[in-house]
Parts: structure tokens; C-alpha cells; sequence
């Protein structure tokens, strides 16, 4: 990120040049010092002063200020300042150039620009830029930039770019960006990009993408992409995406995809996919696809699949969906990546579970399960409805499709064109039914079967 901070300062420097904010200092013993001469109509130093008095209060112009110890009051310069390493202007300053002092406090306003050495407080505006090698506290308006080196409190505006190498409390707004680089409190808008580099607390809007590169408790939004590379709390608005690579708990809203490399406890809403690369819990809505390496909690509803590397649990809805997956969602068996299908796949699930197409479950699936070709666990504990196939190795309830197989016990009623279950303790209402375990002819029966233990 320092690389847009980087070139936010050129632009600024470059149209500053004038103003040498960054030159480098100037040998003490080789300066040389303008005439500190000054006419002065004052009263116990307070009146007015025409020329380069160093310590005044009152009314002072001056063609170019160096030197300055201490000026209070009215400071009206004409041209270019000299350096004033310790000085302080305190009051109003203004310059056709633009007033520069080590302290500048009050209100300062430069044509081409205003620039402070420890600290600037107040308001500040310059058409060119406002500059700050210490801290800016106030409102500090520039018609191309505001840049300072230290922190920044209040409310910095800058025509292209607004940049704050220390933290920042308050509203720092770039035409084209807006960079903090130590930690944000409040709100930073930029026209392409808001960068904060440390955490941040308050509101990021980048026109184009905003970014976080530590931890976020905010309102985050990018035309594009907002990305947070620390854990995040709050709302995240991203035109095509929204990315954190911590964990994340809030609302997330993007055009394509969520993507959370932690955990995500949220409201998930993704024209596309909602991915988390440990668990999810809360709810989701996205067309394709809904994916955790971990579990599946709460509501769940997509066009496509739902995917969980471990149990599902509450309510989880899909269409018709093909993804990529390794061998636990289709791989083959050195784990290496192939096209397969996926409805909803998961270790385990339960309560409410529906897919249009498929539902896959390695252990235990509990509740209601409804799918429009397949329903497929090592155990149903509930209801599964399917359009094709219901396939177990043991039910406990009641299932129904065009086949149901059951490879070791069917506790319960079953309802389909041909049922079949090794053990069963129950009914089988069907075309063909098939119990094993009843005694000849009553293993094949059309209609009806059962068998009660």
C-alpha cells in the first residue's frame, strides 16, 4: 500500500516544489540570513510592523518571512518564506505564496501553499497544498493535496490526494486518494482508493477499492473491491467483491463473491458465491455457490451448491450447482482437483436441507431433506424425499422416491416404485419391495411389505 501512498506524495511534491516542504536542511553555518530589519509602530511590541521583525504582536506584513522567533496576531507575507526552524505564528497568517513556520496556529491560508514544521492547528487552506512534517490538527484544506508526516486530527481535504503518514481521528478525504498510513478513527473517502494501513475504526469508501491492511471495526466500501487484511467487524459493501483474510462477523453485500479466510459469523449476500475458508454461521444468500472448509450454520440458501467440509446445521437450500473440489467433494484419490458434481455436501447435516439436484452426506442426516434426484447419506434420522433416489445405510423415519435402498436396517415406512432394505422394521409401500430379512416368498412382495421386530 505504501506504493499508493508513495505516488500520492509525488503528485503533492512535485506541485509544491515551490514551497521545498521536503528539501533537505540547510547548514546553519553556511545560511544566509536575510536583514531581520523591520519599522515598527508599537507599543510595548504590540501595534504594527512593517519587514522581517522576528518576535511581534499585532498587525505585521512582510515581502519574505526567515527566522521568524514568534509572531501573534495579523501576518501577511508577499512572497516565497525562508526557514523558520523554531518559529511560531499564532493568529491569522496569509501570503500571496504562503506562510511557513515551525508552529502554525489560527488560521492560514496560501495561495500556493501552507507549511508547518511540528504542527499545524486550525484551519489551514492553500490552492496548492497543504503540508505538515509534524502533526495537522483542524481543517486543513488542499486544492491538490494534503500531506503530513506526523498525525492528523479533524477533517483534511485534499484535491487528488490526502496523505497521513502517522494515524488519523476524524475525515481525511482524497480526490483521487486517501492514505493513512498508521491507524484511522473516522472516516476516510477517497475518489479511487481509501488506504488505511493500520486499523481502522469508523467508515472507508474507495470510488474503486478500499483497503485495510490491519484489523477493521467499520463500514467498508468499494466500487470494486473491499478488502480488509486483518479480522473485521461491521459492514462490508464491494461492487464486485469483499475480502478478509481474518475473521470476519457483520453484513457483507458484493455483486460477486464473499470470500472470508477465517471464520464468518454474518449475513452473507453474494451474486455469486459465499466462501469461507474455516466456518460460517448466519446467513447466506448467493447464486452459485456457498463453501466452508469447516462447519455450515444457520440459514443457507443458494442457486447452486452448498458445500461443507464438516456438518451442516439449520436450514440449507440450493438449485444446481458444479464446482471443483477435492477428493472429500470428488477428487480423486491423491486429492488432486477435477470437475464433479455438487449439490450439498457435507460430514453431516441436519434440521432443514434442500437442493434441487443432489444431497450428499458422509455420516448422519437428520431432520428433513428434500432433493429433486438424490438423497444420500450413511444414516437418515428424519424425512428424505427425493425425485431418483433415497440410499442409506440405515433410516430411521420416513423416506420416499422413485428407488429407496437401504444396504443395512429400514426403521420406519418407506414409499416408492421399488424400496429395498436388508433389515427392515417397518413398511415398504411400492411396485416392487424388497425386505431380506423376511422369510421366503415374503422377501418380494408388489404393494406392500413389512416386517416388524
Amino acid at each position: 500500500m505504501r506504493r499508493i501512498a508513495f505516488l500520492a506524495f509525488v503528485v503533492t511534491t512535485l506541485s509544491m516544489w515551490l514551497a521545498e516542504a521536503h528539501a533537505a536542511p540547510v547548514d546553519r553555518g553556511e545560511r544566509t540570513h536575510a536583514s531581520r530589519g523591520s519599522f515598527d509602530l508599537a507599543i510595548g511590541g504590540i501595534g504594527i510592523s512593517f519587514g522581517n521583525s522576528p518576535r511581534f504582536t499585532g498587525l505585521r506584513f512582510n515581502l519574505v518571512d526567515r527566522d521568524i522567533e514568534a509572531i501573534t496576531g495579523l501576518n501577511l507575507t508577499f512572497w516565497k518564506p525562508g526557514e523558520s526552524p523554531n518559529g511560531a505564528i499564532r493568529g491569522i497568517a496569509a501570503g500571496l505564496y504562503g506562510p511557513q513556520a515551525d508552529e502554525i496556529e489560527g488560521l492560514s491560508l496560501g495561495v500556493c501553499g501552507v507549511v508547518g514544521g511540528s504542527r499545524i492547528s486550525g484551519l489551514s487552506a492553500a490552492g496548492l497544498g497543504v503540508v505538515g512534517e509534524g502533526d495537522i490538527n483542524g481543517l486543513a484544506i488542499g486544492g491538490l493535496a494534503v500531506v503530513t508526516d506526523g498525525t492528523a486530527s479533524g477533517i483534511l481535504v485534499g484535491g487528488l490526494a490526502s496523505v497521513i503518514e502517522g494515524g488519523a481521528s476524524g475525515i481525511a478525504i482524497g480526490g483521487l486518494a486517501s492514505v493513512v498510513e498508521g491507524t484511522m478513527s473516522g472516516l476516510s473517502w477517497g475518489g479511487l482508493a481509501s488506504v488505511t494501513e493500520g486499523r481502522l475504526t469508523g467508515i472507508s469508501v474507495g470510488g474503486l477499492a478500499s483497503v485495510v491492511e490491519g484489523n477493521a471495526s467499520s463500514i467498508c466500501a468499494g466500487g470494486l473491491a473491499s478488502v480488509v487484511e486483518g479480522d473485521a467487524t461491521g459492514i462490508m459493501l464491494g461492487g464486485l467483491a469483499n475480502v478478509v483474510e481474518g475473521d470476519f462477523s457483520g453484513l457483507h453485500v458484493s455483486g460477486l463473491a464473499n470470500v472470508c479466510e477465517g471464520n464468518m459469523s454474518a449475513v452473507s449476500v453474494a451474486g455469486l458465491s459465499t466462501v469461507a475458508l474455516r466456518g460460517f454461521s448466519g446467513l447466506s444468500l448467493s447464486g452459485l455457490l456457498a463453501y466452508a472448509d469447516d462447519n455450515i450454520d444457520g440459514i443457507t440458501l443458494t442457486g447452486g451448491a452448498v458445500v461443507s467440509g464438516r456438518d451442516i446445521s439449520g436450514i440449507a437450500a440450493g438449485g444446481i450447482g458444479t464446482i471443483y473440489g477435492p477428493e472429500s467433494q470428488g477428487g480423486d484419490e491423491d486429492g488432486h482437483f477435477k470437475l464433479s458434481y455438487a449439490g450439498i455436501k457435507a460430514r453431516s447435516a441436519r434440521w432443514l436441507i434442500i437442493h434441487g439436484v443432489d444431497i450428499g452426506v458422509a455420516t448422519r442426516l437428520e431432520g428433513l431433506a428434500a432433493a429433486g434426484l438424490s438423497a444420500r447419506a450413511a444414516e437418515i434420522s428424519g424425512a428424505a424425499v427425493a425425485g431418483a433416489l433415497v440410499k442409506a445405510h440405515d433410516l430411521n423415519g420416513f423416506a420416499a422416491g422413485a428407488v429407496t435402498y437401504f444396504d443395512n436396517s429400514q426403521v420406519g415406512l418407506t414409499i416408492g416404485i421399488v424400496n429395498v432394505a436388508r433389515r427392515l422394521n417397518g413398511i415398504q409401500l411400492g411396485i416392487i419391495n424388497i425386505a431380506r430379512n423376511n422369510a421366503a416368498p415374503f422377501k418380494v412382495l408388489p404393494i406392500i411389505n413389512a416386517h416388524f421386530e
